[in-house]
């Protein structure tokens, strides 16, 4: 049930609202500027990259549904126009290139991605610490922003120097930290930083990055519905690809959209290990309804405040329910699924990683857990100011949200933080 909500939009930047007055100047809100047409987009693509096979054409559809949500529900701004068309343009000049590798380098295919590792859970949960934490450990290869966003000038460097595609990234991702000047104090993203699989996904248009940044209900729908199967296929190639001519590391992934598919992620990995975060849901709630929200304002002046709080609300526990039925029913592999809950990763998340090591077979040496320290002692908590939230702000039902997911909390130990 929802009641009043409180959530106020963080102010942005003062050039943001003179940027988006020019798209209103043509009366369209900026479409004459920048369109989003999936065949002006593949067109440009070809165009800048002088190439022309895309690959498997399963993006296509996503691509078609994600442009047609983009004009048709998103309510850009001339801001969120551009971001769209970058971030579109990005990822079909990168398939072009991609494909275009592999061709060069059949070999690539013959990769074998071992005994990856998985850091998944809700999101808000702790998954981004723990990432941060398990990649001070110089065995383990975690895919950092940039190279997600570019994988074939990744995969050639050092041959090729990795700086233009080092500063592209980081241009991308500073236009949303200058235009929300508190982002980074909910959640710190940089070129330079591991993130999450989503920026995989995104190479073939089917990804909740898309669904995070924008108001595209229709694309969440088809994004809920489709089959995530040759996603993590093609997840899997892109790993090969990454990993092609460099030193044999454990791959250490990380995204809370892994929750969902479970099933095909094994499928894909058989031998992949999961590590699943825990934390108190309504806790949770609070702050990832300021993000979500928070970014979509920096794309569209018409933020759904209350309809995200509500399909979070039902999403999130109805994915832990049908986690935990998954797991009871046998259908996932037991010993492969360790829980971490985040009190325990706040309190001890040396012991904490120490602990995963042990049950991965993959202990932490003594310069990996140096490493770790001084990682933990130069990032203190806040160190970019506090994320000011709270679970009233959702306008939820505070009662009824604690008997909602009261069976979770049980099974997990996950003691209430609201």
């Amino acid at each position: 049930m929802l009641l009043e909500m409180a959530w106020t939009p963080p102010p942005l930047a003062p050039w943001v609202a003179q940027l988006n007055a020019l798209g209103e100047s043509g009366g369209d809100g900026g479409r004459a500027l920048v369109p989003l047409d999936a065949g002006g987009a593949l067109a440009a693509a070809e165009a800048a990259t002088g190439l022309s096979d895309f690959g498997d054409d399963g993006f296509r559809e996503g691509l078609a549904i994600l442009c047609r949500a983009l004009e048709d529900e998103a309510k850009l701004t001339l801001l969120g126009r551009l971001m769209a068309r970058a971030e579109n343009a990005r990822i079909l000049a990168t398939r072009l290139r991609v494909a275009a590798f592999a061709r060069e380098h059949p070999e690539i295919a013959r990769e074998r991605v071992a005994a990856p590792l998985f850091v998944t859970g809700l999101a808000r949960t702790g998954t981004s610490l723990l990432l941060e934490l398990l990649w001070r450990d110089a065995h383990n290869r975690v895919p950092l922003t940039w190279e997600m966003m570019d994988p074939v000038s990744a995969a050639r460097a050092p041959a090729e120097d990795p700086a233009p595609a080092f500063a592209r990234a980081h241009g991308e991702i500073e236009v949303q930290n200058h235009a929300l000047p508190s982002m980074k104090t909910m959640h710190e993203h940089g070129a330079e930083l591991p993130s999450e699989c989503i920026y995989l996904f995104a190479h073939e248009f089917a990804t909740d990055m898309f669904t995070g940044f924008y108001q595209v209900p229709a694309y969440t729908m088809w994004m809920a519905t489709r089959d995530h199967a040759p996603l993590y296929a093609s997840h899997c190639r892109l790993l090969q690809l990454l990993q092609w001519g460099r030193p044999a590391q454990r791959w250490v992934l990380k995204a809370p959209s892994h929750m969902s598919h479970l099933r095909e992620l094994f499928a894909t990995y058989p031998d992949a290990r999961v590590v699943i975060t825990h934390r108190d849901p309504l806790q949770v709630l609070g702050s990832l309804a300021n993000l979500m929200a928070s970014l979509r304002w920096t794309r569209s002046e018409h933020v759904d405040y209350g309809a995200l709080v509500g399909a979070m609300a039902f999403g999130h526990a109805f994915l832990a329910e049908r986690v935990m039925k998954e797991r009871d029913a046998g259908t996932l592999p037991a010993e492969q699924i360790l829980d971490v809950r985040y009190c325990d990763l706040v309190a001890d998340p040396v012991g904490t990683v120490h602990r995963i090591g042990e049950w991965s077979s993959a202990p932490l040496g003594a310069d990996a857990e140096a490493s770790i320290r001084r990682w933990i002692d130069a990032r203190p908590k806040d160190r970019h100011g506090a994320h000011e939230y709270a679970f009233a702000d959702t306008g939820l039902d505070l009662a009824a949200e604690r008997a909602r997911h009261a069976e979770y909390q049980q099974r997990y130990g996950v003691p209430s933080e609201v």
